[in-house]
């Protein structure tokens, strides 16, 4: 090895600017002038940029081209300083907000709960990501179990391919969360093996539609019917498949049925910013009627500042994120 091989310095791949841009651990005194800043930036996105559009990177960027990235952050910049939590200053946003919701519910064939029961309705909530609709999904069972059926300590059957979102809500709000094992040659959960560990604190039960390790679609017809059959919540996470699989089927490749077109899915999550290509943060949260959904709001009436009441677990949210995954474009 040569000596200026021996010299080169090892460059830690999560601090790559450490030594190239200077850092700063307090407010300067003196600020710095906005084209130094944003050269600066520049050379970071680039570079970055670059560890991606090579295609070879699995999840984490979903990308519609470069045109589309464009438009969208041209629309987010109308709205990027709207607070979504006030509807009232800016009804842009519930406009745009409730068109999503309607339309990713629409593309998940809400209009088929009408078929088990009319007084049904798919209805929803907007959030800033797959986790946050988990967790918001996995209180509202929480919730509505102890209310509606007495159970005070929740347990809620999961495959151990179901996205670790689902553990995070169960270590946030105190439920149980049971595991189930995936084995070859299927890699998709046992409905046997989820039937067997239904107990008397089972409120709600788990499938992926598709998951993330493999991409496959549980046997959600079969956990369907187990949570018809036991009176439980059903929650078909869709938040990498959601906004793939009904084109798939629009393009007539035959899939089992994954959405609410099954009698016994209540609620479902679907990642807007995934392959509905909308910029990061948002995800839907949908519930097959509004006596699920209510479960998931928080409201406090007498707070000295006036009522306060937030549909999810964030207060503030910017409205761009809500136009700019409306705003799609051709």
């Amino acid at each position: 090895m040569s000596d200026q091989e021996n010299n080169r310095e090892v460059v830690d791949p999560f601090k790559p600017y450490k030594g190239r841009f200077k850092s700063y651990h307090s407010i300067p005194k003196k600020g710095r002038g906005k084209d130094e800043i944003f050269n600066e930036l520049s050379t970071m996105a680039r570079e970055e940029n670059a560890m991606w559009e090579s295609g070879q990177v699995s999840g984490t960027f979903y990308h519609a081209g470069e045109a589309h990235r464009e438009y969208l952050n041209k629309v987010f910049a109308l709205f990027s300083h709207v607070n979504t939590l006030q509807f009232d200053l800016c009804p842009s946003m519930f406009k745009m907000e409730s068109e999503v919701i309607s339309m990713t519910a629409k593309m998940l064939h809400a209009d088929a709960v009408k078929q088990v029961n009319p007084a049904d309705e798919v209805c929803g909530t907007m959030t800033s990501g797959g986790s946050e609709s988990i967790i918001m999904a996995m209180k509202t069972y929480r919730d509505w179990a102890r209310e509606e059926k007495g159970i005070h300590e929740p347990e809620i059957i999961m495959p151990h391919t179901a996205h670790p979102a689902f553990d995070k809500a169960g270590t946030y709000f105190g439920i149980k969360m049971v595991h189930i094992p995936v084995t070859e040659p299927d890699y998709r959960v046992d409905p046997e093996a989820v039937a067997a560990r239904i107990n008397a604190n089972t409120i709600a039960l788990v499938g992926s539609a598709g998951n993330y390790p493999y991409g496959l679609i549980d046997p959600l017809d079969k956990l369907s019917g187990l949570a018809l059959e036991h009176g439980l919540g059903f929650h078909v996470d869709g938040c990498l498949g959601g906004f793939i699989l009904p084109w798939f089927e629009k393009l007539g490749r035959d899939l089992p049925l994954f959405d609410f077109r099954l009698p016994g899915v209540t609620s479902m999550s679907a990642d807007t910013h995934k392959y509905g290509f909308a910029l990061k943060g948002t995800s839907v949260v949908l519930y097959r009627n509004n006596n699920l959904r209510r479960y998931q709001y928080f409201n406090t009436p007498d707070w000295s500042g006036g009522m306060y009441a937030s549909p999810t677990a964030a207060g503030s949210r910017s409205g761009g994120l809500r136009l700019r995954a409306a705003a799609r474009g051709d």
